[in-house]
């Protein structure tokens, strides 16, 4: 994956930064919020566009599997081993029982195409996941399209730096790189990618996409001073999570923070804070997806045994399971790289197929568990409701597991997605899975799993990209306020304990992480 700039790098920036000593006059405070709603409006266009294509390659590849399913699963309690022995014809239904495809996208729907092709689930599901990948490689060998491969995080925050080395001169180098183009091939690859199967988030995808649409409109309207082009480039980055998450706090914070790391900078937050909420505006009357996460209401008050075991899950087991996640992708990357480029993302997708079809076959859960978002996952075990092994502390184990590997193959062999949302299923699923385990043993824990899995996903999160104050505003602001408290907790112990473990660092003179 690509290597963002470094601690020191970001700290430089913001301490050369003097936005503060800026006093813009009514007219120019205008011209900018002017300029942030066109990127707002675009950006939300492009990053609802990649929403709905994922949406319809899911559903085409997926709903086979609801077809394939009996409506009525046995029953497997908490702490009961699941009978797991089933053939195709006898799979538990999952996500048929949610609106399928409704996170994803699902407006524009592949499961009528689904139904009419003579093919089984997984053949179709293997035909279109090793189809895309060829069709990537092909188009990676391009030289254009190079740049489009792994999470385009990284690189979109070196531009955003560079601004900073031309502070001067008056001119901007980042007008001489693709901007509109960049995030249009962006686009296109991460659609073919998660929408053909590939597991991983569509998060870290649209940072570039937001960030090229900001850099492209300044070139279009000649923005000059190198203070604007920042404002504009994080704008288009928090319209972009904001489409997604449907949290413009989280968005907004979510920029400033991965931006400069440990530093806020109130001139480019505020402008940031109205592009979130234009997105969010447009999410609620124009778009017919739905946000990323959900989650469910639970009470204000918390026992002192809760407090403890949300800050030994996010100890023990979130934060690891999301520092875990870069130590297997070097692994992994170290095994593909030797392939050829162009077959490697045929390889990684066969991998991932199989995996998917493993979870099928052996665990009779629907391939969506561990590919694409899975961000339904999440949802279905926060609130205690799916399918019955989703209850089974040992089955979520393997789903983290598996989900692990599915989105080191999709990355490490050219995919483009992001390992934030597989970072938060990883902590949000294994906090479930303590919580399953608490209640086979007989122990006192909540009433449902929700508390532990929106505490696991923040501690994960914060783990792996060192935002906490977004990590908190993302559970208050999905999860609800009464979450607040256990996430302060746990974003804190795990910021603490994981501040020189970071997944979008600046890589070594060897390459590597």
């Amino acid at each position: 994956m690509a290597g963002g700039p470094s601690d020191d790098t970001k700290r430089a920036s913001a301490e050369t930064d003097r936005s503060y000593d800026i006093t813009d006059g009514w007219g120019y405070i205008v011209a900018n919020f002017l300029i942030v709603a066109v990127i707002a409006v675009t950006v939300w266009g492009l990053v609802t566009g990649i929403r709905h294509g994922i949406g319809f390659g899911s559903e085409l590849i997926f709903s086979g599997f609801e077809q394939e399913s009996t409506s009525a699963a046995p029953r497997v309690e908490p702490g009961v081993e699941p009978k797991l022995e089933h053939s195709a014809a006898q799979a538990p239904a999952t996500h048929g029982e949610n609106k399928a495809g409704a996170h994803a996208g699902g407006a524009f729907s592949g499961k009528g195409l689904a139904e009419s092709l003579p093919v089984s689930a997984p053949i179709l599901l293997v035909v279109v996941i090793i189809a895309g990948a060829l069709l990537r490689g092909a188009l990676l060998l391009l030289p254009s399209w190079k740049d489009s491969e792994g999470d385009g995080m990284g690189a979109s925050l070196e531009r955003f730096h560079a601004t900073y080395e031309n502070d001067q001169d008056g001119h901007q180098p980042r007008y001489d790189q693709p901007t509109f183009m960049a995030a249009i091939k962006r686009a296109v690859l991460t659609v073919l990618t998660v929408g053909t199967g590939g597991s991983g988030g569509i998060e870290a995808p649209v940072v570039p996409v937001g960030e090229a649409f900001g850099a492209g409109w300044s070139r279009v309207l000649k923005v000059v001073r190198p203070d604007d082009l920042r404002i504009y480039q994080m704008a288009g980055v928090a319209a972009a999570v904001a489409t997604l998450l449907d949290a413009p706090f989280t968005a907004a914070l979510f920029a400033a923070e991965v931006v400069y790391n440990a530093r806020i900078l109130y001139r480019t937050l505020m402008y940031s804070l109205i592009s979130a909420v234009l997105a969010i505006v447009l999410n609620s009357n124009f778009a017919v997806t739905e946000p990323l996460f959900t989650g469910k209401a639970h009470g204000s008050f918390y026992s002192p045994l809760e407090y403890l075991e949300v800050a030994l899950v996010a100890l023990f087991i979130s934060a690891p399971a999301g520092i875990g996640i870069m130590l297997l992708f070097k692994k992994l990357k170290s095994i593909i790289q030797p392939i050829p480029a162009f077959f490697r993302p045929t390889v990684g997708a066969i991998a991932v197929a199989a995996i998917g079809l493993g979870v099928w076959y052996g665990l009779g859960l629907d391939p969506r568990h561990v590919m694409g978002v899975s961000e339904e996952t999440i949802a279905q075990v926060s609130s205690g409701e799916g399918s019955p092994p989703l209850k089974v502390w040992w089955v979520l184990v393997v789903l983290v597991i598996a989900k692990a590997v599915a989105t080191g193959f999709t990355l490490m062999a050219g995919g483009s997605a992001g390992a934030l949302v597989p970072s938060m299923y990883m902590g949000g699923l294994s906090g479930a899975a303590v919580y399953y385990f608490l209640v086979e043993m007989g122990l006192p824990v909540p009433h449902d799993p929700s508390l532990f899995v929106a505490a696991g996903l923040a501690s994960a999160l914060v783990a792996v990209v060192q935002v906490p104050l977004a990590a908190i505003a993302f559970v208050m602001e999905v999860f609800g306020a009464s979450y607040g408290p256990p996430a302060i907790i746990a974003c804190v112990l795990t910021y603490k304990m994981a501040r020189r473990w970071r997944l979008y660092v600046e890589p070594n003179d060897d390459g590597e992480k």
